[in-house]
């Protein structure tokens, strides 16, 4: 993988909370800047995802300092995601609410964050909808829904083309049902959106609990030229637990590596974890080490090793190439 390309979301140095702890984990949050100089200091992540808000990471009253300061630390800013989750305006749903006043204000909220990429020359605008979907069955029109949802990120697409937007899929929570919920339906709605920068921000959490197998999925996204953006953590499958990334999983990682290297995707690898007990530049830095490592892995097997086994069908074979590279001694 491209370490130029190594980012994590800056809200991770921060002070994580949940609803059992909801005053948080640790000590007094640091600031913007102070978060920036965390990011920085272990020299592996070059990129930082801040969240749009007038309470967040960045707005309209920071963004030259919040630019300028991470100019100063060596890091570019990769992406600028809007709040569409945490405000108690967007309960109901963002861009596919019943409320038409609520979806405009979402499309504007989405439009400011993309104006605000472009001035700190970032152009990527990652959209994550969690409240957008359902809990009960009848409560939800699924096919105004939809078409609300194409014509929102229609016109905030076209607002600024320079600007890409990701949609970041989720199969539920806090919605017991989530509009974007697989790979496979977020690529059928930005086939209906059809703008050149619109696509889909693939979060392997979300994918592996959707029981996904995370090769294929990237393979499908790629396949349409419509994966934009990697956030990287771990979970059991179960539950988005947003752990250190490499702490659970390794041959379903070590294949979804191989075909984003095949397919070669560009964009950057973001670590999205929750460091409630751990300390979070630590967990930050180990986790890239960790995507490092698998990437060297297959760098030294080499592609057509790889390659190979595909072409061969064998899984006795695949175990046995895994095992000899995993454990040379054995």
């Amino acid at each position: 993988m491209d370490k130029s390309r190594f980012a994590a979301i800056l809200g991770v140095y921060g002070k994580p909370a949940d609803r059992f702890m909801a005053g948080g984990y640790k000590g007094a949050a640091p600031d913007v800047f102070e978060r920036l100089k965390l990011a920085a200091a272990g020299g592996l992540v070059r990129g930082v995802e801040l969240i749009e808000g007038e309470k967040e990471d960045i707005h309209s009253g920071n963004y030259k300092q919040v630019k300028a300061a991470a100019s100063d630390l060596g890091m570019s800013i990769c992406a600028v995601n809007p709040n569409l989750w945490g405000e108690m305006q967007w309960g109901g749903g963002t861009l596919g609410s019943s409320d038409a006043r609520i979806r405009s204000q979402a499309v504007d909220r989405v439009k400011r964050a993309m104006d605000l990429a472009a001035q700190v020359d970032c152009d990527y605008v990652g959209i994550w909808p969690g409240q957008d979907g359902y809990d009960y069955l009848f409560e939800a029109d699924y096919q105004k829904m939809y078409d609300y949802w194409v014509e929102g990120v229609q016109q905030a697409a076209d607002s600024n083309p320079a600007v890409r937007l990701g949609l970041e899929y989720k199969p539920y929570e806090p919605r017991t049902h989530s509009f974007l919920d697989t790979t496979t339906k977020t690529l059928l709605v930005l086939k209906d959106i059809d703008r050149a920068n619109a696509g889909l921000t693939m979060d392997v959490g979300h994918a592996m609990y959707a029981h996904e197998n995370l090769g294929e999925a990237v393979s499908l996204a790629q396949r349409w030229g419509k994966l934009f953006h990697l956030h990287l953590n771990d979970n059991y499958a179960d539950w988005d637990w947003d752990l250190n990334f490499g702490s659970v999983h390794l041959y379903d990682f070590i294949e979804m590596l191989y075909w984003l290297k095949r397919t070669g995707y560009q964009g950057w690898t973001s670590i999205d974890i929750f460091t409630y007990r751990t300390e979070a530049a630590a967990s930050i830095d180990e986790s890239l080490l960790w995507l490092q490592a698998m990437s060297d892995l297959i760098d030294r097997a080499g592609m057509p090793a790889f390659d190979e086994l595909i072409a061969a069908s064998d899984p006795i074979a695949v175990s046995r190439f895994m095992r000899g590279l995993l454990f040379p001694a054995a």
